[in-house]
């Protein structure tokens, strides 16, 4: 039922439209969510203040429902499928996001357990306690990153525990230096990317498996090897040898580039054709 039919006429207006109402409908949805979030407040605020305010899950669901309404008339409007077809169909994409809609909403919950118990807090903490040289620092902001990111699966979430966490330790450690202070925000935002592309529980992750229609474990098989690869060159290159000041961070963006683009020269190999439907 997934399958379109062979006479299925190829519109672009049939995904633009939906995919169109989804994505306007969640950004006004936002704001709008915002808005009254601040009015219950007795606060105003603009247009950022509003998307901070806002309950994106809220939008979303809203814009899904209507971009799923939307795609119902044009199908119905066009009678590319009858009622007892789109209903169908309806029903069989629900079966294949059940699964990884569960795995999100455990997600969700697991975030908000390690957020409430303080969990990577204490990591973060416990790992930066103790007599730390000022060119560690960096590479072991990028570890925590790593690894926090990882295993909460949210970017933002990692960049909300670490920021507070890293900057004073940085300005302490390099005695006031801008720079160093600079370097340790630089891990943090490129860290917390690190985890989030490939952790099994990554919202980004769930969302790539639902839009793929691959198995989860296939996806992080797939994307670990180069996220791996490139968290290791950006930790030894960049991290490391931008915090001894052996170079600048031109040199080290070039050097990291240059590393993996030889890796994969070398170790790489080319994916085999796909099987070609007769």
């Amino acid at each position: 039922p997934l399958d379109p039919k062979p006479e299925t006429p190829l519109r672009a207006l049939n995904a633009l439209l939906p995919f169109g109402t989804i994505i306007g409908a969640a950004f006004f949805g936002m704001v709008l969510d915002g808005k009254a979030a601040l009015a219950a407040k007795g606060l105003t605020g603009g247009f950022v203040d509003a998307l901070s305010n806002c309950d994106s899950v809220k939008a979303l669901l809203w814009s899904s429902s209507l971009g799923w309404m939307m795609t119902m008339v044009l199908l119905l409007g066009q009678r590319i499928l009858d009622v007892s077809e789109a209903m169908t169909a309806f029903t069989e994409g629900m079966r294949e996001v059940i699964e990884p809609c569960i795995v999100l909403a455990l997600a969700w919950a697991l975030g908000d357990i390690i957020k409430a118990t303080g969990t990577a807090e204490f990591i973060a903490k416990f790992l930066m306690a103790g007599g730390l040289p000022a060119w560690g620092l960096p590479a072991l902001t990028s570890m925590l990153a790593y690894v926090i990111s990882f295993a909460t699966g949210s970017s933002f979430g990692t960049m909300g525990i670490l920021f507070p966490l890293v900057g004073p330790l940085a300005w302490t450690l390099g005695n006031g230096d801008v720079n160093m202070l600079t370097h340790c925000f630089g891990s943090v935002l490129g860290g917390s990317i690190f985890g989030n592309t490939f952790s099994p529980i990554a919202d980004t992750t769930i969302l790539t498996v639902l839009a793929t229609r691959i198995p989860l474990a296939a996806h992080v098989a797939t994307a670990a090897p180069y996220a791996l690869l490139i968290g290791a060159c950006s930790l030894v290159l960049g991290d490391i040898g931008m915090g001894l000041k052996l170079y600048g961070p031109a040199v080290a963006l070039a050097l990291v580039a240059a590393a993996q683009t030889t890796f994969l020269s070398v170790v790489g190999r080319k994916a085999k054709n796909a099987p070609t439907k007769a």
